[in-house]
């Protein structure tokens, strides 16, 4: 039976398209501090926001009606008809922010207009209007929500540690004012500053002191097209990170988006510049009519559409490449032909309709200006070593000193068995099933089984045996940690140190001994002396973009597993070393203790013929 649902499950499932976590809170507000004019905002957290989120502005404020109105759903002062939604000048305009932050939450707002000699409160808890009072209070606004989902605990239980909420919301915080240099902004957790950045004059001061030394290192770039303004902080080579978040900022008229049309354009201009699976640092910000954007596409308010995208595309891809040759990366990079249109040529797609009442979209293109910043903050060796990647860690196979074994050294059998089924792999269930035949030309173990012919490749599956022995104690085999006299100082954005400082053991397990240097930096003491090679003013920001994604540390372990993989390699068996037919047999008995089908460097295991392929190959068939 159908039935209509109750105005408090509207309000909750309305509220889950808005405020995913508390970080969605800070959004809203901080948006909201902004279109009310706000030139200092404080963000106050406790427990990462779970008991408090708190912003502060010095804007407009409301009187009482406003105040109490403004908890009404999709009641909005920026709004009065639908044709004002495809002219949309401020970040929110909906009505749907403070009704669904007030309906999870103890919610408090306090409000007093510039001139009045009163301020207003007004209290709600869980959905439920509870006070309306007057008050004396600042000029501006300041909201308040103590026990996030307490009215939700099904919604709570999924928050994440307070050490990673925090990263959240200092990643939001961080989207909302990277491009609004003017705005004096700190963020306070648990009594303590996290984040401080005072008003500048420059966006690329502002990404200095919000993105660390890769912010510093950025270069400005500047282009202008009949009504179409770009304003660009681009990333030189050597600086990128293992993940888009906390490095790609896109801004469409002020507003934070994740748009497929201008990553695009991002991916061409750097193919070939930074190393696959790495993203460069870049500050993307576009300005263009309201009406050529449709804002209203996504709950969030983080995606767009454009009236004119292939035409944008090609424009922002024009200006990132000429501004990246200008700092000379002379590279070209071909963006018109990989988006044009299907069926449509360069001709029909510039005839299109760009002229409105506002003038032309594209124009004559200005030569883009490009700034050198100061590089004097940022040591010369951060952005050389940040251009030596995670797997170059291991090139030298010298730095292992293994020889080569005069025996397999292979598991024993208390060793776990794992019962992997190798029906796959092999035309019997365990490599002990099957029958040596003899070994060819000193590199492949012949056997039979099933049936079927299976050669078995000695390098790569010794090599597989002696890494599962090495990775299950990898801490034994990185060898004793190496101390620095001089212990590196690694500096990252607030919100990557947040989420590092309480995952300490990440590295601790590995060898690693690391601890707060101060504000956002970290400073290292020891490593393991097999990693003596790896980059670490790459390795620790890739590590906390990895437990704020919710990951565990997967850039350590990778790494460790690539020195281990090669540890193995040159341990192993190589091609052509004779092997006796008891080493060919103890050699296929300690792969039924290895749960893997191919080697460490990705060349299979064994190679299986069957009895069919061998009858055609010989006309038996």
């Amino acid at each position: 039976m159908i039935r209509v649902l109750e105005d408090r499950v509207i309000n909750k499932i309305a509220a889950g398209e808005v405020i995913e976590r508390p970080a969605s809170i800070v959004k809203e507000l901080v948006e909201n501090a902004i279109d009310a004019g706000s030139t200092v905002i404080r963000v106050e957290l406790k427990a990462g926001g779970r008991n408090l989120v708190r912003v502060t502005d010095n804007g407009k404020g409301m009187d009482r009606h406003d105040s109490t109105l403004c908890l009404e759903r999709h009641a909005t002062s920026k709004i009065r008809s639908d044709e004002d939604l495809f002219s949309v000048r401020t970040l929110g305009f909906r009505g749907e922010a403070l009704p669904s932050i007030a309906a999870v939450g103890r919610f408090e707002l306090r409000s007093r207009r510039k001139g009045d000699e009163i301020g207003n409160r007004v209290a709600v808890e869980g959905g439920r209007l509870v006070d309306i009072s007057d008050i004396g209070c600042p000029e501006g606004t300041d909201i308040s929500l103590r026990s996030v989902f307490f009215n939700i605990p099904a919604r709570r239980k999924f928050l994440r540690t307070a050490g990673t909420e925090l990263s959240h919301c200092l990643e939001a915080v961080t989207r909302q004012v990277l491009c609004r240099p003017d705005i004096d902004i700190e963020v306070v957790h648990d009594g303590r500053t996290v984040l401080r950045s005072p008003a500048c004059s420059t966006k690329g001061e502002r990404a200095g002191d919000l993105l660390g030394p890769h912010g510093q290192a950025l270069v400005p770039i500047d282009m202008e097209k009949g009504n179409l303004n770009i304003e660009a902080l681009v990333s030189p080579v050597g600086v990128h990170r293992s993940s888009s978040r906390g490095s790609t900022y896109m801004y469409v008229n002020g507003r934070f988006v994740n748009d497929m049309v201008m990553r695009r354009a991002l991916r061409e201009a750097y193919r070939g510049l930074v190393p696959k699976g790495r993203h460069p640092t870049v500050v993307i910000s576009v300005t263009i009519p309201p009406d050529h954007v449709d804002v209203n596409v996504h709950p969030a308010k983080t995606e767009v559409r454009f009236q004119y995208p292939y035409e944008l595309t090609e424009a922002l891809g024009q200006c990132l490449r000429e501004g990246l040759e200008a700092h000379g990366i002379k590279k070209p990079v071909a963006t018109e032909s990989r988006y044009q249109p299907r069926n449509e040529t360069p001709a029909t797609q510039s005839s299109l309709p760009l002229q409105r009442a506002k003038g032309p979209l594209w124009g004559e293109v200005n030569t883009p200006t490009v700034e050198h910043p100061q590089t004097e903050n940022l040591p010369q060796t951060d952005a050389t070593q940040a251009d030596v990647h995670p797997e170059d860690t291991t090139n030298d196979r010298e730095a292992f000193n293994h020889t080569q074994p005069r025996s397999l050294h292979l598991p024993t059998n208390e060793d776990e068995i794992h019962q992997a089924d190798n029906r796959d792999l092999l035309p019997v269930q365990h490599f002990g099933d099957l029958r040596v035949l003899g070994q060819l030309a000193h590199t492949y173990v012949l056997c039979e089984g099933g049936g079927e012919l299976v050669v078995v490749d000695q390098h790569a599956a010794h090599e597989r045996v002696m890494l599962h022995q090495l990775m299950k104690s990898p801490r034994r085999h990185l060898g004793s940690s190496q101390r620095f006299l001089t212990p590196p100082i690694i500096e990252l954005s607030p919100a990557r140190a947040s989420a590092l400082t309480e995952h300490v053991d990440t590295l601790a397990h590995y060898g690693f001994e690391w601890e707060p240097f101060g504000g956002n930096s970290f400073a290292v003491k020891q490593i393991p002396e097999a990693l003596g090679r790896v980059n670490l003013h790459q390795l620790l920001p890739d590590v906390a973009d990895d437990i704020i994604e919710g990951g565990k540390g997967k850039p350590v372990e990778d790494i460790v597993e690539h020195v281990l993989a090669t540890m193995a390699c040159h341990s192993s068996i190589r091609a052509g070393q004779t092997m006796s037919p008891y080493e060919m047999r103890e050699l296929l008995a300690a792969l039924d203790r290895v749960d893997f089908s191919v080697c460490a460097h990705g060349r299979p295991v064994t190679i299986r013929i069957s009895q069919a392929e061998l009858e055609r190959r010989f006309h038996r068939t």
